[in-house]
């Protein structure tokens, strides 16, 4: 039923991902194939919603990141290319 999309084997940047909304996002991304990268400012949350989608068959990594840091976007950017290799989805 999710095929319709074909965004499986996307990579995508999620801020405010650690809970909420972002997180929402971030799992139901993970839930189609998505390779999600979580970005907030709250490491211990983050973290753990992390692993939770980890724990639930999807391809997570989580890099802290304060959105009005240019110098944090940018460490994200890297961090994503470097882990999964592309940028398809930002949702912010």
């Amino acid at each position: 039923m999710k095929d319709y999309l074909r965004i499986s084997g996307k990579t995508a940047i999620v801020t405010g991902a650690a809970k909420g909304i972002g997180f929402g996002i971030a799992k139901e991304l993970a839930s189609y194939g998505v390779k999600v990268m979580l970005c907030d400012i709250d490491d211990e949350t983050g973290m753990k919603s992390t692993e939770m989608i980890r724990s639930e068959g999807g391809t997570a990594e989580f890099c802290h990141m304060d959105i009005f840091l240019v110098e944090d976007v940018k460490r994200v950017v890297q961090e994503t290319l470097k882990a999964f290799g592309k940028i398809d989805i930002l949702v912010n």
